[in-house]
């Protein structure tokens, strides 16, 4: 069935946005007694069937407002095993690309971070882009939870005591990021530096956070390549 983002879902009658009636009946050209999946995004989730225009005797019009009839709503429990990807910004459609493919893979976080030798530094105005961008990518995956997006400041990300720390580091020792993300529940950061990599202050930061430096190929990674290979690695592990 066709998937729609809907913030606060209840049961009962909703219109959808604008922009979601649109591609309903614009795009898909859906029709009442269509039946459609609904999410808002926080882990809810409903069957609903689209119907008529909520003013009486009038009929949902092309490029109007679509109206569904919502049944139960069920929430999914929040996930045990979290990952968050604190990773310096690259690109335009690169970017695009990265927070697509790690909200498909399951990140919980991206922390778009200004390292000393960021290039790109993506303020918050354009997480609303971003934000817009994961929310396709969970509308075609079938994830019910948006992932948190947030910019700044690197060590806003600081794990907490209970929490694993990683660094992406090509040159770290034969220890392999597998051998980590196996290893044990719980909640986990990993972080992507720069292309320029990270200086030698962030490393001794890291070094007194106690992150443990993985390497994730043979041969050096762009950071959007980079973090899927650790979301891709996160995911395979959390089916296993």
């Amino acid at each position: 069935m066709p998937r729609f983002h809907v913030p606060g879902l209840r049961a009962g009658r909703l219109a959808l946005d604008a922009a979601e009636s649109r591609h309903a009946l614009t795009v898909l050209r859906l029709s009442p007694g269509d039946r459609v999946e609904l999410f808002d995004g926080q882990g809810g989730h409903a069957t609903a069937t689209l119907v008529d225009d909520a003013a009486p005797g009038r009929r949902a019009r092309r490029g109007g407002r679509a109206f569904v009839e919502v049944g139960e709503v069920r929430v999914e429990p929040a996930p045990t095993r979290r990952l968050t990807l604190c990773v310096a910004a690259c690109k335009g459609p690169r970017l695009d690309w990265l927070v697509e493919k790690c909200t498909e893979l399951g990140v919980d976080r991206i922390h778009l971070a200004a390292f000393e030798r960021s290039v790109v530094h993506v303020r918050e105005a354009h997480v609303t882009k971003l934000l817009r961008v994961a929310t396709e990518a969970c509308k075609q995956c079938g994830r019910n939870r948006l992932p948190l997006l947030s910019v700044g400041d690197p060590w806003r990300t600081v794990p907490t005591a209970d929490e694993r720390l990683l660094v992406c580091d090509p040159e770290a020792p034969a220890t392999t990021i597998g051998d980590h993300i196996t290893s044990g529940p719980g909640a986990l950061t990993a972080v992507i530096g720069p292309e320029g990599g990270l200086t030698d202050a962030e490393n001794a930061h890291l070094r007194s956070l106690y992150a443990v430096p993985v390497r994730l190929a043979s041969h050096v990674l762009r950071v959007e390549t980079a973090a899927v290979a650790v979301a891709a690695t996160w995911a395979a592990a959390s089916r296993a």
